[in-house]
């Protein structure tokens, strides 16, 4: 069964004001994640001061649903004023582990 893998790493600018917004904003989101029709597996990850996501779906559609709706559409209409990040997107026969994605996450992913 082929699942939609999403692996993001976002970079806060420094400041405890963007921080706090940051986390206000990735908590809403990651509890929308666990809920929306599709999701399979959220996971959450900071390695050298960027945190990721990992996120698993049934299909690209549920996860670009998730993306448009909600507090993740609300989350990215500033995101810019609080840091930058790289995101990628792929189809896979299974679940990768976190090191499986993360690794292709350095090799491809791509500025938001």
């Amino acid at each position: 069964m082929n699942v939609y893998v999403s692996v993001t790493g976002f970079r806060p600018h420094r400041g405890i004001t963007r921080l706090v917004r940051f986390w206000w904003h990735t908590l809403r989101a990651v509890r929308q994640a666990r809920a929306a029709s599709g999701n399979l597996r959220v996971a959450l990850r900071p390695v050298n001061g960027i945190y990721h996501t990992l996120t698993v779906w049934t299909d690209e559609a549920s996860m670009r649903a998730y993306v448009k709706s909600g507090a993740h559409r609300r989350a990215m209409i500033g995101f810019r004023d609080l840091g930058a990040g790289k995101t990628l997107g792929f189809v896979s026969d299974a679940e990768p582990s976190w090191d499986i994605a993360y690794a292709r996450w350095q090799r491809e992913a791509r500025d938001v």
